[in-house]
């Protein structure tokens, strides 16, 4: 069964609740960034984990929207690379690309910051996955304009593209890839 992914306002409001000043789509970011590097969390410390904060560990609560969102980014990872079921959490389509555009440039920096947490293993990345990070840090120190909404509009859904390709790229070498490199030996 596949849990279903909060919406962003849910996820936001829970975290006012809990005076967390991290935007939905960073908080998305930071965790996406360390599964795909590899970290071992758990319902009960991903948070902390992901925000680098040890006063946050247990403040997550089984059935809350944090809960089942710790749960639903990790099996959207897990899942089969295929199925295209791993998204960025970004506000709503309807909003404007004004809105859009910067919460993709916090989920970049999110994901750095996660990704950077994790203990580096001893095989390096592969040129394609170093690439791949050094575009999310170009992304996440993007400083962006609107000028043309529908040219913005195309744009931010390419970029938004990539930025999935790429996390997934790094959870399948860093994650897929070293299970089956421990199953073989």
């Amino acid at each position: 069964m596949t849990t279903t992914m909060p919406d962003y306002d849910a996820i936001q409001s829970a975290l006012g609740d809990l005076g967390i000043p991290v935007s939905a789509a960073e908080l998305h970011g930071a965790l996406s960034g360390c599964l795909c590097a590899g970290a071992e969390l758990t319902p009960q410390n991903w948070l902390a984990y992901a925000l680098t904060d040890a006063e946050l560990d247990g403040q997550v609560e089984s059935g809350s929207v944090l809960s089942v969102f710790f749960d639903a980014a990790s099996e959207q990872l897990a899942g089969d690379v295929m199925d295209f079921e791993f998204d960025l959490l970004l506000p709503d389509d309807d909003k404007p690309v004004s809105e859009r555009g910067p919460a993709m440039v916090d989920w970049c920096q999110g994901f750095l910051g996660g990704f950077g947490v994790v203990p580096t293993p001893a095989q390096p990345l592969s040129d394609e996955s170093d690439e791949a990070l050094q575009d999310l840090a170009k992304i996440a120190a993007s400083d962006l304009n609107y000028e043309d909404s529908d040219a913005d509009e195309e744009a931010l859904i390419e970029v938004c593209e990539y930025i999935r390709v790429a996390a997934v790229l790094l959870y399948n070498e860093r994650v897929v890839n070293r299970r089956a490199r421990q199953r073989l030996n």
